[in-house]
């Protein structure tokens, strides 16, 4: 939706809404304990000597007070904002002679952007706002998609100083859309926090789809105590691959000394980029089933199944998100079994067997018995798209692709994210060909990203490509491949519901 000034007024003026602005008016007073550190009595002697002795507070270093008052006394300007933090970044920080944060250390203020934009938000409220997403950069994007707030592309992730200046490049974004609705800085994070955040959370679904692929996650030393210790409802992001889906099952492995499959678990919010995360990758998972037996790096390697596997060849070095095949996992199922585990309540994946591709008579039966089943599968609900859509095309002619997805019915500016268009069947090199320059025509008079024919015969998807298509680009399938998880899987990732 795009922002309503009359649904924010009523927020804005009740009860929870005067009481989230009053509180975000009053941050730069609030936030000091929980950036309180302890320390122990020989360091308190020591910094009472210095001039660090007003932020020690019954044996607490309080960092947060420490850190505004040296960014007090820097220079600020909202026409010089990329310019003055880029400086502060290059120049590090220094406390007493001593640096505390390293110049040019951009990881540092990539992976601590919830600290320094705090103490920034409180000095420089016009400009700087607090960025509270730890490792949650999937929601804010939501947010801003929502509210049509744009937001510039996600730097990639080797490039360290461009992902620390993404905050600025954040800032920017933020202040226009304040300017545009009259926001104060306050008001916003209220509309930020409390408004916008419930708005999209009351949008999720709750129920887990089947999954759809296996990945492997890792975890070392310091999350061993999670893992013992995690329960149904434990809930964590984890370094994964961006193309794990809700539901999928995710196999975790614990590293060196355990170096053993220590639990199952599923994906419960799909793989995304943050570049604030210091590992940039990462999915939320939750609903872990602790395993009974073990099967370590040694059983995999004896495996002849997983023997040949590139990353068991490597000794699971880089883990983290690596795909596991269908067979694979079914082989790894086996070998717990053979070792005492009851499988009977582990999730797997289950082949379809929904396409029916024989007996059909024509081109509706080829959309009810093998689109929409392929679409269900795809995560669409019937309210995703629209059929036959009415499209002006040319002098008085009117065209109807046969589904429209992420589609604006607006008179004169129609426009679909992609369209399938269906046949009844494509038995030769030419029936392709007259489908693709028709389906190519729709998809570009509606700025399509990509588009899908569909027939009897399989399906053939076309990408957008330097503004076009092209036919010889065409990647397909049969209804028989479909069936394979591992390449429904492809297909998820493809032209699966976003």
């Amino acid at each position: 939706m795009r922002f309503n000034k009359f649904i924010w007024e009523l927020y804005r003026n009740s009860e929870q809404g005067q009481q989230q602005i009053k509180e975000w008016s009053l941050f730069a007073d609030f936030p000091d304990d929980n950036f309180a550190n302890d320390i122990d009595e020989d360091s308190i002697d020591i910094l009472k000597e210095t001039s660090l002795k007003k932020y020690i507070n019954k044996s607490k270093l309080n960092w947060y007070k420490i850190y505004r008052d040296l960014f007090k006394s820097k220079k600020f300007s909202i026409d010089n904002a990329r310019e003055n933090f880029k400086k502060w970044i290059s120049e590090g920080i220094l406390l007493d002679g001593f640096e505390i944060v390293n110049k040019d250390d951009y990881r540092e203020w990539t992976t601590n952007i919830d600290f320094y934009s705090s103490i920034l938000y409180s000095l420089f409220p016009e400009y700087f706002f607090p960025y509270k997403f730890e490792c949650e950069f999937f929601k804010f994007q939501r947010i801003c998609e929502e509210f049509d707030i744009p937001l510039p592309t996600v730097p990639n992730k080797k490039k360290w100083e461009d992902r620390a200046l993404y905050y600025i490049d954040l800032c920017d974004a933020i202040f226009e859309f304040r300017k545009v609705y009259g926001f104060k800085p306050y008001e916003f994070c209220a509309f930020l926090y409390d408004f916008a955040t419930k708005f999209i959370e009351d949008q999720e679904d709750i129920e887990l789809p089947n999954p759809s692929k296996v990945w492997f996650i890792g975890g070392n030393k310091i999350d061993f105590e999670f893992l013992d210790r995690a329960t149904q409802n434990s809930i964590s992001h984890w370094q994964c691959n961006l193309d794990a889906k809700r539901g999928d099952i995710a196999v975790m492995y614990c590293l060196s000394p355990r170096s053993y499959i220590h639990s199952i678990w599923r994906v419960v919010r799909d793989g995304f980029a943050d570049p604030f995360f210091y590992y940039y990758n990462a999915a939320y998972v939750s609903n872990p089933i602790k395993l009974d037996v073990q099967i370590t790096l040694n059983d995999l390697k004896s495996n002849p199944v997983w023997a040949i596997n590139p990353l068991v060849k490597s000794n699971l070095q880089g883990l983290n998100g690596y795909p596991i095949k269908y067979t694979e996992y079914l082989e790894l199922l086996s070998m717990l079994k053979s070792k005492g585990q009851n499988i009977d309540y582990l999730p797997t994946i289950k082949p379809t067997s929904k396409f029916e591709a024989d007996d059909l008579s024509d081109e509706r039966d080829v959309e009810i018995h093998l689109i929409e089943p392929l679409l269900e599968l795809l995560n669409y609900k019937t309210t995703d798209w629209i059929r036959q859509m009415p499209i002006k095309m040319g002098r008085g002619e009117r065209i109807y692709p046969d589904y429209c997805f992420g589609a604006n019915t607006k008179r004169g500016e129609e426009s679909a994210k992609m369209i399938i268009e269906s046949k009844y069947e494509i038995k030769t090199q030419k029936d392709l060909q007259d489908a693709y320059f028709q389906a190519k025509s729709y998809a570009l008079r509606l700025q399509s990203e990509k588009f899908v024919i569909a027939a009897k015969e399989g399906i053939w998807i076309f990408q957008l490509k330097n503004n076009n298509f092209k036919f010889e680009d065409s990647i397909s399938y049969n209804w028989l491949d479909i069936e394979n998880p591992d390449i429904l899987h492809k297909l998820k990732q493809m032209i699966g519901k976003k």
